[in-house]
């Protein structure tokens, strides 16, 4: 996805839950741009074999095996991204947080499940 489609998929995930409010449209964007950098680096990553270490040249000739930098980065974003979630109510721990109320399934009063029987017949 672009960064722009990543943007109206969280503001829609967050209107869902009922937790948007417009002063987290920085952390918004800046979740989505993560979101976009992270499909790049993964999509290289994967590219490139996918290899969780790598031979690594150093400045001497000497040759060595060391963790893959994408899958480092990979690391890096995921947390960015958990990071941003929290803020933005998108985790279940920070949705419970800002709204208690989106956590709990709301059951049917009578009235409602006798409306339904009622239409249903």
């Amino acid at each position: 996805m672009t960064q722009r489609q990543y943007q109206m998929d969280i503001k829609r995930k967050c209107q869902a839950l009922g937790v948007w409010r417009d002063e987290f449209e920085r952390t918004q964007k800046r979740l989505a741009k993560i979101y976009a950098r992270l499909d790049r680096v993964e999509a290289q990553y994967e590219d490139e074999g996918g290899e969780p270490a790598v031979d690594f040249t150093n400045k001497n000739g000497a040759t060595n095996r060391v963790r893959n930098p994408l899958l480092a980065e990979i690391d890096i974003l995921y947390e960015q991204a958990l990071t941003c979630e929290r803020e933005l109510g998108l985790t279940a721990a920070a949705l419970r947080r800002i709204n208690e109320g989106a956590l709990h399934v709301r059951e049917e009063s009578p009235m409602e499940r006798m409306a339904k029987v009622l239409k249903m017949g």
